[in-house]
């Protein structure tokens, strides 16, 4: 399980993510087939990464760089009016084959503000047509409903509820071995708690699943573990076929960015 709490981490991702350019690492002739290259991108800012953007041709790829340009473009719109800094960085999670997704982390200190904000978002693209992933049509089983997105700019990304999947959260949560952790957020872990929880999605080959993140309020943030639904939970939730293979593949090829250990660069 993973979650991103803090401003530190963040600023981690930023500098894993700042390598350029990065190609992903594979195993075996199948893989190399499949392997999509990357060209990192200036900062937007002092401590705002940017996400990088594919290498090669064709209408998908155009596609999907200029989903990603205007992503970066409504970044510094985020700023605080009053004053304050923001902080953004991007990791990487699956780097083909089939699909290629990015997760991004950004926070904003605002003049006045109580505590600072924080904010996670999940990107997953189809190599093969360059759109973002429909969800709602690649996961049938998990009975999704999107969040509402009237009057949000072409870059939001709507959440999405499900009984079903709050149902598979509680229950991967509740099971916890961690009893710390367990005392501090099974409360909040409970399938009536989360009765009104919103998700983010994503496939993950470093976790080799698909990736579910929780929106959960502020003052319990802390609780918003991002788990990984495993290729059999997934194919059991009527997740794509397709998308299950590509996941496993992309897990055993070592297709995702920055790599644990990974120096910045200089």
């Amino acid at each position: 399980m993973k979650t991103i709490t803090s401003v530190a981490i963040a600023g981690l991702m930023l500098g894993l993510a700042a390598c350029n350019p990065v190609t992903d690492p594979t195993k075996g002739d199948a893989a190399e087939a499949s392997a999509v290259t990357f060209a990192a991108q200036p900062d937007l800012a002092d401590g705002v990464g940017a996400l990088p953007r594919l290498v090669g041709e064709g209408a998908a790829i155009e596609r999907i760089n200029a989903d990603l340009a205007r992503i970066d473009g409504a970044v510094m719109g985020n700023a605080c009016e009053t004053g304050g800094g923001i902080e953004r960085g991007v990791t990487q999670p699956m780097t083909g084959p089939g699909y290629v997704s990015f997760w991004i982390a950004e926070s904003w200190y605002c003049e006045g503000a109580a505590h600072p904000s924080f904010d996670q978002t999940g990107l997953t693209y189809d190599l093969a047509t360059g759109e973002r992933v429909d969800w709602v049509a690649a996961a049938p089983g998990l009975q999704l409903v999107r969040g509402d997105a009237t009057d949000r700019p072409a870059t939001y990304v709507p959440s999405l509820s499900s009984s079903v999947l709050t149902t598979w959260y509680s229950r991967k949560m509740l099971a916890s071995t961690d009893a710390e952790h367990l005392g501090d957020c099974g409360d909040v872990w409970t399938a009536e708690s989360m009765g009104d929880t919103s998700f983010k999605l994503l496939l993950d080959a470093e976790e080799g699943g698909l990736s579910v993140q929780p929106e959960f309020a502020h003052v319990v943030q802390a609780c918003a573990d991002r788990v990984t639904m495993t290729p059999e939970e997934m194919q059991s939730n009527g997740v794509s076929a397709a998308m299950i293979e590509a996941v496993t593949a992309a897990h055993a090829a070592g297709n995702w960015a920055p790599k644990d250990g990974a120096e910045p660069a200089a």
